[in-house]
Formats: C-alpha cells, structure tokens, sequence
C-alpha cells in the first residue's frame, strides 16, 4: 500500500544526499526501494515518476572487483542517469548506469534498461527495448478498459456474487464522466489532482451512461455465454 507520507520522507533524504528529484515522483514502496547514492551527483530524477515496488536505480558497476582477482588491476565504472518527466516503471524495474529516459514513457514490468529509452513511448524486456509509442498505447488501451471491466463483472457472476458499484473503483471510466460523477462515490483523486480531475471530466465521454446501463451489458454479455 503507497503511503505518501514515507515516500516524501525517504525522497527528502535523497534531495539532502544530492540526488535531483522533480515534483510529484513518488516511491511506491520505500521499503523495497534502491537508488544508488553513492555518486548523487550522477543520479537526476524529473517530475511526477513513479517509482514502483522493487525499483533499482544504479549509476555505479562494481563487477572490475573480478578484474582485480584475475590481473590485479582495479577498473572503476560509472556513468549519469537521467529519468525525464512523467514516467511510469512497473515493479522490480533496474536502471543501469550511462541511461537517459525521456519524458512520457513507461517502462514494463521486471525490465533492465542498459541503454536509453527515447520520450513518448513504451519499453519493456530485459534488455529493455522500445515496443510501441506511448501514443499508441493510450490509444490501444482505450479501446481494452471497456472489454477488461465487462470481463471483470463477468467473472464476479461466476464466482457466485452480483457486482456492485463499490467493485469498480478503478474501472469507473467505463460508466462515469463529467455528467454523472457526483453519483458514484469513487476516489477520483486518488489518481487526479484538482487541474487533471477538471481536465477529465471535460474530455472523458464514457461509453456508458451510468452503472446500472454497464450492468445491462454485462448480462447481456452473460446470457450470451450461458447459451455457448
């Protein structure tokens, strides 16, 4: 569970250490968390990352240690990394030395980025390679959050239980928008600030007019499996 106030704590510390940290990142996890702070001055961090449970963020290689057991000579490494604005990683992502990653860009889950990553797009692997446009993601993923909430209800019924608002609080945009927000008790701040709440209630037409309509389509969708 993210609780913001460790993670302004633990990114205070980091600041005093030398590290460059925008406003808005967050560490998902401090306790599964590790940034490199043995040269802060290499590390540069921008505005509204997420940095997920498991992230490590390295701008050092101690591996020459291995040189000095076989020839005897010591070898350091090390190099800058700079993380742009609004990033995304998923968990146990690693940020090796000598990396740039722009701005806009997610980063997939368990990817180890060796090499930069440019802005406005979407990398995953291990190495971490670009797979698609941060564009086009948003794009595929408007057109799946619908199928995935169905889905999801769909799943509830077979589990022996009838869906209920409360089960949606993620899935909301499938049934809530500026017209009808102020019904359905949701945490909409836990993703949006006051601006982007206003911003989205502006632009986002869901395509369904409430929950009980979403629900119609459920069980359409449901007496449709029953006769298969």
């Amino acid at each position: 569970m993210l609780i913001f106030g460790k993670s302004d704590t633990w990114i205070s510390y980091y600041r005093k250490k030398g590290i460059k940290i925008g406003e808005g990142t967050i560490i998902f996890d401090p306790r599964h968390f590790t940034l490199d702070i043995s040269r802060p001055d290499l590390i540069e961090i921008g505005e509204r990352v997420l940095l997920h449970k498991g992230t490590t963020i390295m701008c050092h290689d101690y591996a020459s240690r291995a040189f000095v057991n076989k020839y005897g000579d010591f070898i350091p490494s090390h190099g800058k990394i700079k993380i742009g604005n609004n990033v995304w990683l998923g968990q146990n992502v690693s940020i090796l030395k000598g990396v740039t990653i722009g701005d806009n860009v997610i980063i997939g889950f368990g990817s180890v980025v060796t090499k930069s990553i440019p802005s406005n797009s979407v990398a995953a692997g291990a190495p971490a390679k670009v797979i698609c446009s941060f564009d086009s993601y948003y794009e595929k993923r408007k057109q799946q959050y619908v199928d995935e909430a169905i889905e999801y209800a769909l799943e509830i019924y077979r589990s022996g239980r009838t869906p209920v608002v409360s089960d949606f609080y993620d899935d909301y945009p499938a049934f809530v928008d500026g017209s009808n927000y102020q019904e359905y008790d949701y945490p909409y701040h836990r993703v949006f600030n006051d601006e982007q709440f206003e911003m989205w209630k502006q632009i986002h037409k869901a395509p369904y007019h409430g929950f009980d309509e979403f629900m119609q389509v459920v069980n359409s969708k449901l007496k449709e499996t029953d006769k298969q």
